[in-house]
């Protein structure tokens, strides 16, 4: 029998994890991957025809609403033309998920909100008001805060289904099983970042007035990336998509229902704290270091979700 040196052994095994992904599998990828490419920029491009403006989005016509909402359907659309291409299904994943593993992702969505809004406060970026939140609300702060981070999180759920049938029961699902958890976090994390370039480009009101284009992307990438950790660990450790829509739709609430109706803003609130803000990227960060115990869960399993790399002899 030939020996081999450990280098050559390596060399191998990584040449033949490169090769692992089936012919049926990368032809489901790269449809779901063009799809994504057509279908986004082509909604974006409606909804600029129509008027949209995210500044006065509730003055836009409705065909320009729907194009801009139906982009959070957008990777469930390219799942369904990749399933009719390769002829093989997305694993949907509605499990149940312990009770525990829904608290994790509630838990990291408030982390990384409130850390990050915290920080914006306590350094006089942006004013803190609770008033505020009474006022938009009708309801005691702290009840408001309440309904806002539990029950709130139900509306969310919707749009978090239309982008996670696509990101978390097709791609992340199917590639995990090629390339394990880590990678595949890298590759839905800038893939989700991605599809929402075109609307930051060229929808006026989507990046404040003043704020560098790059700025904005790439400190909404970095969020992507880091939330992408945790919701692709879940999806894979659970075999639920319960956790997933849990943290995404978390993420929303805790900003858009609470966060933003306390924040009282100043002239350079816009460079740091929500989507796109740097405070708001480093608290995402900053959720994934703390929590990674939690969501990764214990060596043994995650060795058992890592994927086998066979090499001939």
């Amino acid at each position: 029998m030939t020996q081999t040196t450990p280098g050559e052994t390596a060399a191998a095994a990584a040449s033949a994890s490169i090769m692992s992904i089936d012919r049926g599998t990368r032809r489901q990828f790269w449809a779901y991957g063009l799809s994504l490419a057509l279908i986004v920029p082509g909604l974006v491009a409606a909804a600029v025809a129509n008027g949209a403006d995210l500044r006065t989005l509730d003055d836009a016509p409705v065909i320009a609403q729907i194009a801009l909402f139906g982009g959070a359907f957008a990777p469930t659309l390219a799942m369904l033309v990749a399933w009719a291409v390769g002829r093989r299904g997305p694993d949907w994943g509605f499990r149940r998920a312990p009770w525990r593993t829904i608290g994790i992702a509630w838990l990291f969505s408030v982390i990384a909100v409130f850390s990050s809004y915290a920080g914006g406060w306590l350094t006089g970026v942006a004013g803190f008001d609770p008033a505020r939140l009474e006022a938009g609300t009708g309801m005691p702060p702290l009840l408001a805060l309440v309904v806002g981070l539990i029950p709130g999180v139900l509306p969310f759920v919707a749009l978090a289904l239309g982008e996670q049938l696509g990101w978390s029961s097709f791609l992340a699902v199917r590639l995990a099983a090629f390339r394990g958890p880590d990678v595949t976090a890298v590759v839905v994390g800038l893939g989700w970042a991605a599809c929402h370039v075109p609307m930051m480009l060229f929808v006026p009101g989507a990046v404040v007035d003043g704020i560098p284009m790059a700025w904005a992307i790439t400190m909404f990438a970095i969020q992507c990336l880091a939330f992408s950790f945790p919701m692709v660990w879940l999806r894979v450790r659970t075999r639920s998509i319960w956790p997933v829509l849990v943290l995404h739709a978390t993420l929303n609430a805790a900003i858009y229902f609470v966060a933003e109706f306390v924040t009282v803003p100043t002239d350079a609130s816009e460079w740091f704290i929500g989507e796109g803000g740097a405070l708001t990227a480093a608290g995402a960060v900053l959720a994934v270091l703390v929590t990674i115990p939690l969501w990764r869960g214990p060596r043994a399993e995650r060795a058992a979700l890592l994927p086998k790399r066979t090499v001939d002899a």
